[in-house]
């Protein structure tokens, strides 16, 4: 019997540690980095609709470029997103993809194709 006790305080600090402390502090929100100012390609993207093409210069892809908006969509995130094909001769095209939280837009991880720099 004279156990009893010290086996009910034991778990009670075990269980203790599982526990939220109702006496914390919350947690501090996150803070988000002010977004990068985007090239002249993803702001050429950003601007237009569906059918609009132009040759841009655009150091971020590698100088004079052919782009061709295609398109809009919605993400599974529930995201606005342009769809683009950047060329540059002689090399294969590349598919860019925008996409905007709230009014900003973000470009996406770029996918290389086969041949490009």
């Amino acid at each position: 019997m004279r156990m009893f006790p010290a086996l009910i305080a034991a778990f009670s600090l075990l269980l203790g540690g599982c526990l939220a402390n109702p006496f914390a502090s919350a947690p501090a929100p996150e803070e988000t980095a002010p977004a990068a100012p985007l090239s002249t390609v993803p702001q050429f993207i950003s601007m237009n609709n569906a059918g609009a093409q132009a040759s841009i210069d655009d150091p971020a892809f590698g100088g004079m470029v052919d782009v061709m908006v295609e398109g809009s969509f919605t993400s599974a995130s529930g995201r606005d997103c342009r769809r683009a094909v950047v060329s540059r001769p002689p090399h294969e095209a590349e598919i860019v993809i925008l996409c905007r939280s709230g009014e900003e837009w973000e470009l996406m991880p770029r996918v290389w194709g086969r041949g490009l720099d």
